[in-house]
Protein backbone atom coordinates (compact mmCIF):
# COMPACT_ATOMS: atom_id res chain seq x y z
CA UNK A 1 0.00 0.00 0.00
CA UNK A 2 1.36 3.42 -0.93
CA UNK A 3 1.09 6.54 1.21
CA UNK A 4 -1.66 8.08 -1.00
CA UNK A 5 -3.62 4.81 -0.81
CA UNK A 6 -3.24 4.77 2.97
CA UNK A 7 -4.50 8.35 3.25
CA UNK A 8 -7.46 7.64 0.95
CA UNK A 9 -8.45 4.51 2.91
CA UNK A 10 -8.19 6.43 6.19
CA UNK A 11 -10.38 9.26 4.80
CA UNK A 12 -13.03 6.76 3.74
CA UNK A 13 -12.99 5.04 7.11
CA UNK A 14 -13.19 8.34 8.98
CA UNK A 15 -16.13 9.47 6.81
CA UNK A 16 -18.04 6.19 7.09
CA UNK A 17 -21.34 6.70 8.91
CA UNK A 18 -20.77 10.44 9.35
CA UNK A 19 -23.44 12.95 8.30
CA UNK A 20 -22.92 15.23 5.31
CA UNK A 21 -20.90 17.32 4.76
CA UNK A 22 -17.91 15.08 5.40
CA UNK A 23 -15.01 16.90 7.02
CA UNK A 24 -12.24 14.48 6.00
CA UNK A 25 -12.06 14.90 2.20
CA UNK A 26 -10.08 18.12 2.68
CA UNK A 27 -7.80 16.70 5.37
CA UNK A 28 -4.92 15.16 3.40
CA UNK A 29 -2.45 17.43 5.20
CA UNK A 30 -3.64 16.32 8.65
CA UNK A 31 -3.59 12.68 7.63
CA UNK A 32 -0.16 12.91 5.96
CA UNK A 33 1.25 14.59 9.06
CA UNK A 34 0.24 11.62 11.19
CA UNK A 35 1.53 8.81 8.94
CA UNK A 36 4.94 8.54 10.65
CA UNK A 37 3.35 8.52 14.11
CA UNK A 38 0.91 5.82 13.03
CA UNK A 39 3.75 3.75 11.54
CA UNK A 40 5.76 4.03 14.74
CA UNK A 41 2.81 3.17 16.96
CA UNK A 42 1.94 0.14 14.84
CA UNK A 43 5.58 -1.02 14.83
CA UNK A 44 5.62 -0.88 18.64
CA UNK A 45 2.29 -2.71 18.89
CA UNK A 46 3.40 -5.48 16.51
CA UNK A 47 6.69 -5.86 18.41
CA UNK A 48 4.79 -6.55 21.64
CA UNK A 49 2.32 -9.02 20.07
CA UNK A 50 3.84 -12.53 19.79
CA UNK A 51 1.34 -13.55 17.10
CA UNK A 52 2.26 -10.59 14.85
CA UNK A 53 5.92 -9.99 15.78
CA UNK A 54 7.36 -12.05 12.93
CA UNK A 55 5.77 -9.73 10.35
CA UNK A 56 8.07 -6.85 11.37
CA UNK A 57 11.22 -8.70 12.38
CA UNK A 58 14.39 -9.10 10.37
CA UNK A 59 18.04 -10.03 10.77
CA UNK A 60 20.75 -7.41 11.13
CA UNK A 61 24.45 -8.06 10.73
CA UNK A 62 26.32 -6.06 13.39
CA UNK A 63 30.07 -5.64 13.10
CA UNK A 64 31.99 -5.50 16.36
CA UNK A 65 34.91 -3.12 16.84
CA UNK A 66 38.16 -3.91 18.69
CA UNK A 67 36.38 -3.34 22.03
CA UNK A 68 33.62 -5.82 21.17
CA UNK A 69 31.04 -3.07 20.65
CA UNK A 70 28.64 -2.68 17.74
CA UNK A 71 26.37 0.16 16.62
CA UNK A 72 22.82 -1.14 16.22
CA UNK A 73 21.61 1.96 14.37
CA UNK A 74 24.27 1.51 11.68
CA UNK A 75 23.18 -2.07 10.93
CA UNK A 76 21.08 -2.64 7.85
CA UNK A 77 18.24 -5.14 7.82
CA UNK A 78 18.13 -8.25 5.66
CA UNK A 79 14.64 -7.42 4.37
CA UNK A 80 14.59 -3.65 3.98
CA UNK A 81 18.36 -2.96 3.72
CA UNK A 82 17.82 0.40 5.44
CA UNK A 83 19.91 1.47 8.44
CA UNK A 84 18.23 2.94 11.51
CA UNK A 85 14.89 1.12 11.28
CA UNK A 86 15.66 -1.24 14.16
CA UNK A 87 13.59 -0.88 17.31
CA UNK A 88 16.19 -1.11 20.06
CA UNK A 89 13.68 -2.57 22.51
CA UNK A 90 12.91 -5.14 19.82
CA UNK A 91 16.35 -6.75 20.19
CA UNK A 92 15.12 -8.38 23.42
CA UNK A 93 12.16 -9.91 21.55
CA UNK A 94 14.47 -11.55 19.01
CA UNK A 95 17.82 -13.30 19.20
CA UNK A 96 21.49 -12.32 19.19
CA UNK A 97 23.91 -14.87 17.71
CA UNK A 98 27.70 -14.68 17.54
CA UNK A 99 29.76 -15.64 14.47
CA UNK A 100 29.64 -19.34 15.49
CA UNK A 101 25.83 -19.26 15.74
CA UNK A 102 25.77 -19.41 19.54
CA UNK A 103 22.97 -17.51 21.20
CA UNK A 104 23.95 -14.68 23.54
CA UNK A 105 21.81 -14.14 26.61
CA UNK A 106 20.64 -10.62 27.48
CA UNK A 107 21.76 -8.76 30.57
CA UNK A 108 19.48 -5.74 30.82
CA UNK A 109 21.68 -3.75 33.21
CA UNK A 110 25.25 -2.81 32.35
CA UNK A 111 26.23 -3.39 35.99
CA UNK A 112 25.14 -7.05 35.62
CA UNK A 113 27.26 -7.29 32.46
CA UNK A 114 30.34 -6.46 34.57
CA UNK A 115 29.44 -8.89 37.39
CA UNK A 116 30.26 -12.59 37.56
CA UNK A 117 27.71 -14.66 35.66
CA UNK A 118 27.42 -18.34 34.81
CA UNK A 119 30.24 -18.85 32.31
CA UNK A 120 28.47 -21.50 30.25
CA UNK A 121 26.61 -18.68 28.46
CA UNK A 122 27.73 -15.75 26.32
CA UNK A 123 26.03 -12.43 27.07
CA UNK A 124 25.12 -9.09 25.56
CA UNK A 125 23.85 -5.78 26.84
CA UNK A 126 22.76 -2.54 25.21
CA UNK A 127 24.52 0.56 26.48
CA UNK A 128 24.34 4.24 25.53
CA UNK A 129 21.02 3.73 23.72
CA UNK A 130 22.31 1.94 20.61
CA UNK A 131 25.62 0.22 21.40
CA UNK A 132 25.61 -3.53 21.86
CA UNK A 133 28.38 -5.03 23.99
CA UNK A 134 29.18 -8.74 24.10
CA UNK A 135 30.80 -11.15 26.50
CA UNK A 136 32.28 -14.47 25.34
CA UNK A 137 31.23 -17.69 27.01
CA UNK A 138 33.58 -19.64 29.27
CA UNK A 139 35.21 -16.45 30.59
CA UNK A 140 34.85 -15.19 34.13
CA UNK A 141 34.26 -11.45 34.53
CA UNK A 142 34.84 -9.53 37.76
CA UNK A 143 35.64 -6.08 36.32
CA UNK A 144 35.39 -4.30 32.98
CA UNK A 145 39.01 -5.32 32.25
CA UNK A 146 38.01 -9.01 32.24
CA UNK A 147 35.43 -8.71 29.45
CA UNK A 148 36.32 -10.67 26.33
CA UNK A 149 34.13 -10.02 23.32
CA UNK A 150 32.12 -12.71 21.59
CA UNK A 151 33.20 -13.40 18.03
CA UNK A 152 31.62 -11.15 15.46
CA UNK A 153 29.89 -10.18 13.36
CA UNK A 154 26.69 -10.67 15.29
CA UNK A 155 23.40 -11.70 13.74
CA UNK A 156 20.67 -9.80 15.54
CA UNK A 157 17.05 -10.71 14.90
CA UNK A 158 15.02 -7.68 15.97
CA UNK A 159 11.79 -5.83 15.39
CA UNK A 160 11.67 -2.75 13.19
CA UNK A 161 9.36 -0.06 11.92
CA UNK A 162 9.58 0.38 8.14
CA UNK A 163 10.78 3.80 7.01
CA UNK A 164 8.11 3.79 4.28
CA UNK A 165 4.49 2.62 4.43
CA UNK A 166 5.19 0.79 1.16
CA UNK A 167 7.34 -1.66 3.16
CA UNK A 168 4.61 -2.72 5.61
CA UNK A 169 3.41 -6.29 4.96
CA UNK A 170 -0.03 -6.50 3.38
CA UNK A 171 -1.26 -8.40 6.45
CA UNK A 172 -0.85 -5.18 8.47
CA UNK A 173 -2.54 -2.81 5.99
CA UNK A 174 -5.89 -2.67 7.81
CA UNK A 175 -4.15 -2.18 11.16
CA UNK A 176 -2.09 0.68 9.68
CA UNK A 177 -5.23 2.39 8.36
CA UNK A 178 -6.89 2.02 11.78
CA UNK A 179 -3.79 3.35 13.57
CA UNK A 180 -3.71 6.37 11.25
CA UNK A 181 -7.39 7.03 11.99
CA UNK A 182 -6.69 6.79 15.72
CA UNK A 183 -3.72 9.17 15.50
CA UNK A 184 -5.50 11.81 13.41
CA UNK A 185 -8.67 11.81 15.52
CA UNK A 186 -6.65 12.32 18.71
CA UNK A 187 -4.71 15.18 17.10
CA UNK A 188 -7.75 16.94 15.64
CA UNK A 189 -10.15 16.47 18.57
CA UNK A 190 -11.46 19.83 19.81
CA UNK A 191 -9.94 21.00 23.13
CA UNK A 192 -13.31 21.12 24.93
CA UNK A 193 -14.44 17.65 23.77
Amino acid sequence: MTKPELIERAKRQLNAGQPQPHMWPESEIDLAACVMQASGALGQRVMRDPSLRGLLQQEYSVTLDANGEGDLLAATGSVTTVAGEILLEGVHFGAVLDAEGQRLHPLVNYADFLRPQITVFAYYTIKDKATILTRARNTQVNTSFDVQSASGPLTVTASYTPASVDDFPEELADMLVQELCNQVTVKTKPANA
